[in-house]
């Protein structure tokens, strides 16, 4: 089997294959928008195929915001399944705690890579992405900046980022 090198594509935040070498046959590779080296977002993972490529990309652990499936190829992946209907309502301070416990131990270990994932890697993904960010100590503007350039349909939903920034506020 010949080795598959991947690039970052600083054009847009995602990863790609080299030019000149064969990519994995999967569509999922284009939903998995990186906001930095350790940290991306993106669609559910629905497939073996879906997974076998998420882990060639290195990650390893994965927020599943899915409110339907927890499915044995997300568990292939140390995750977490915080179910929530994209509702575009105010999240509850446990979620927050919930997420931020998952995030930070993962974070420890210096060769994780985290998925945050929803349905179509557009609303809840993006949110939560934005949330880790602010944590880290990116500003409102940088954060959110960051979650567009990665993928421009990407929106931080203004109940998501509020419920988000008001558990901040009872951090500090």
């Amino acid at each position: 089997m010949r080795a598959i090198l991947f690039a970052q594509d600083s054009a847009c935040s995602k990863i790609r294959p080299r030019r000149g070498r064969s990519p994995i046959h999967s569509e999922h590779h284009r939903a998995l928008r990186h906001v930095n080296e350790r940290l991306a977002f993106g669609s559910a993972i629905k497939t073996k195929s879906h997974a076998k490529q998420l882990q060639i990309f290195g990650i390893t652990h994965v927020i599943n915001l899915r409110w339907s499936k927890n499915n044995t190829e997300v568990r292939k992946f140390h995750h977490i399944w915080l179910r929530f209907h994209d509702d575009k309502k105010p999240r509850p301070r446990w979620f927050y705690k919930r997420a931020l416990k998952f995030y930070r131990k993962a974070m420890k270990k210096r060769d994780t890579k985290l998925l945050v994932m929803c349905h179509h890697g557009i609303c809840r993904s993006a949110s939560l992405t934005y949330f880790f960010l602010r944590t880290s100590g990116k500003s409102r503007t940088k954060a959110e900046s960051k979650i567009v350039h990665a993928r421009p349909r990407a929106r931080v939903v203004p109940a998501y980022r509020e419920s988000s920034e008001k558990y901040l506020r009872r951090l500090k």
